[in-house]
């Protein structure tokens, strides 16, 4: 994706884990995240916590949704987010914790990448996620 790109978490541990696979991101704290919003700044895409995100004022929230990409990396569970924040084509989940393979997936969806919505996930916005082969290498047979 060209353009701004911000991450914003609570979690210091994950806006340097999200820095280190985009590279090209603007990191920001909660507060910095406000101060930028305040003055009418505003990203092409960002990363943000769930919480963080329901914490914002209406108006500022829903100026992020408008926004091409916006991931919402959440350690909320999905049922628990309202509807309207996390449906439409802009929006994707990440949910926390997650594994290497939706971590690669997310940061390919937010650079602009198609992602694949498994028929369940229709109407609830994208929910990030890789399908994984499952090896039955070292697995003892069923009986």
């Amino acid at each position: 994706m060209a353009g701004m790109l911000w991450i914003t978490d609570r979690e210091p541990g994950i806006r340097v884990l999200f820095a280190e696979l985009l590279p090209e991101a603007e990191v920001l704290t909660p507060d910095e995240l406000h101060s930028r919003l305040g003055i009418g700044q505003r990203p092409d895409a960002i990363v943000i916590d769930g919480t963080q995100l329901l914490e914002l004022q209406p108006a500022r929230r829903r100026t992020l949704l408008t926004l091409p990409r916006v991931l919402v990396c959440t350690g909320m569970s999905l049922a628990s987010i309202p509807m309207n924040l996390v449906s439409g084509p802009g929006v994707a989940v990440l949910g926390k914790p997650f594994c290497v393979d939706d971590l690669e997936a997310a940061v390919e969806w937010v650079r602009g990448a198609p992602t694949q919505v498994s028929p369940e996930n229709i109407g609830f916005g994208t929910v990030v996620q890789r399908r994984r082969v499952r090896s039955t290498r070292g697995r003892l047979p069923a009986r």
